[in-house]
């Protein structure tokens, strides 16, 4: 679901770390809500089991995204007009593995250094 609508939007997230971290998360977030059982000893108090608290996990679910929103946009948007955020072309060209990593040792084969990585 989340994976595929971030490729829908053309959103570079090659790791998925949005669709691993931030939608499961947040559906863990708000699941307490829905299965919560107060028997389990554990806490909740989940609308299947006649409880109410769905409204609490929601809210917190949208706490933590406008924080994490906002806080986000404070950092990231001046890196993005300072250009930090971005690769040079050398380094997209030769791929970010050869360029700042050891793919020889890494996957045990042997690779030409770039131009750049020559000069560094």
């Amino acid at each position: 679901g989340a994976s595929m609508l971030l490729k829908r939007f053309k959103v570079d997230d090659v790791v998925d770390a949005f669709a691993v971290h931030g939608a499961c998360g947040l559906w863990g977030l708000i699941a307490v809500g829905f299965f919560g059982d107060p028997e389990e000893g554990i806490g909740g108090n989940g609308v299947f089991y006649g409880g109410d608290q769905l409204g609490t996990q929601i809210v917190a679910a949208l706490a933590i995204v406008a924080w994490v929103g906002g806080f986000s946009v404070i950092i990231m948007l001046p890196l993005r007009l300072l250009g930090a955020l971005r690769l040079s072309d050398d380094f997209q060209e030769a791929g970010a593995d050869v360029m700042e990593h050891s793919p020889s040792k890494a996957y045990g084969q042997k690779t030409e250094q770039p131009p750049a990585a020559e000069k560094a």
